[in-house]
């Protein structure tokens, strides 16, 4: 995947409440699902006392969910769905419920479940994410002012620079980008560029 709409890289979070029940929805992007499932264990410790921290995230061609000991589906498989309608990769989307004492039953929680998630995405912009690499390039000090020149309005970052006998490099390069006239001394993948 070389492209991709996914949120900034920040928590979003929203509150509704039906039938005294609480839901707070929670959102952020994320690359990986060790990073997914931190974020969901931090809500968990957060709202210990939660009824339910029900989630999905959806992760280039894979996907997770959970409810957490809601009535099956009720919960997860809703979640990912607000995530797949909206186009998201690369976002975890948590819904915490406090129980109100009232049961809304099958119904009334995948709504709910999918209200809470709709509104939580609903204040994240979306964004559109590429792929990049990560690497490192020595140039002459001339061919360093020509490569400054060259990379303006392009995805191209110079994230450090070291000057000695020549400049070395190093750079985030979008996955659509070719370096001009430059040879790559390293290459490491799944960066994001935004």
């Amino acid at each position: 995947m070389k492209e991709y709409f996914s949120i900034p890289k920040k928590v979003f979070a929203s509150e509704i409440e039906i039938n005294k029940s609480r839901f707070l929805g929670f959102a952020t992007a994320v690359v990986s699902a060790s990073e997914a499932e931190e974020f969901v264990d931090g809500l968990r410790n957060k709202y210990a006392d939660a009824r339910h921290v029900c989630f999905a995230y959806k992760l280039n061609s894979t996907a997770k969910m959970s409810d957490d000991g809601e009535p099956s589906g009720t919960a997860g498989r809703p979640l990912l769905g607000v995530l797949e309608n909206k186009g998201l990769e690369n976002v975890v989307l948590v819904v915490v419920r406090y129980f109100g004492g009232i049961k809304l039953g099958a119904g009334g929680l995948l709504r709910a479940y999918v209200d809470c998630g709709t509104r939580t995405l609903d204040c994240a912009p979306k964004v559109k994410w590429e792929s990049a690499n990560v690497c490192s390039l020595s140039l002459s000090f001339a061919d360093y002012e020509k490569f400054k020149r060259s990379v303006i309005n392009r995805k191209i970052a110079i994230i450090d620079t070291e000057f000695g006998d020549g400049v070395k490099l190093r750079l985030v390069v979008g996955a659509s980008e070719a370096l001009p006239n430059a040879k790559v001394m390293w290459l490491s993948a799944n960066t994001l560029w935004c």
